[in-house]
């Protein structure tokens, strides 16, 4: 009889042994799925940044066009600033010569699209007159959407909400496909 109560008793201590490596396995596995949420939120934060700094970059860049213009107020009111997406306007050079009004705008619209290509991935930029008032300029600035967490879904729906809400408000003046805009009106 001594024997069969060491038998029973050393049984459930066995059975406990699986059950507590059971529970370890379950733990690491619960472990890992935390960590790669973690991982996806940090891909997702860092894309969102990205995006936030691209989107204050081209919104100072419509800001320092707008000053341009406010200098050379008289050509931006007759449309010497007017461009369509991609125009890189070539141009002599204003700091070492004496330019007039209009090639001024050349040469201030050339400046700023060096600069606006150089500071945004694809930088592409359109110049328009407002439809409902003379006054207004429309300054839209466009970048490549390039988001490496995101997926091809979130992408598109992302693009459709921006694309949707810049034509809406731009007068006909469509954002390009597949990129982020930025859309000012400025007053010279």
């Amino acid at each position: 009889m001594p024997l069969n109560a060491q038998h029973t008793a050393a049984a459930p201590v066995r059975s406990q042994a699986g059950i507590a490596l059971m529970e370890t396995l379950v733990a690491l596995v619960v472990l890992a799925l935390g960590l790669l949420g973690l991982v996806a939120a940090q891909t997702r934060l860092a894309a969102e940044s990205r995006s936030s700094a691209q989107r204050a970059v081209a919104v100072g860049l419509i800001d320092d066009l707008g000053n341009r213009m406010l200098i050379n107020r008289e050509a931006a009111l007759l449309g010497r600033y007017d461009m369509a997406w991609g125009d890189t306007p070539a141009t002599a050079n204003c700091t070492t010569a004496n330019c007039t009004a209009d090639q001024r705008a050349k040469y201030d619209l050339h400046q700023w699209m060096q600069a606006l290509q150089a500071s945004l991935p694809d930088g592409t930029a359109t110049v328009f007159r407002s439809s409902s008032d003379p006054r207004q300029i429309g300054v839209a600035v466009s970048w490549a959407a390039r988001e490496g967490g995101a997926t091809a879904a979130d992408r598109t729906a992302r693009l459709a909400l921006l694309s949707s809400g810049f034509q809406a408000n731009s007068g006909g003046v469509s954002c390009p496909e597949g990129s982020y805009c930025q859309l000012v009106y400025v007053q010279p």
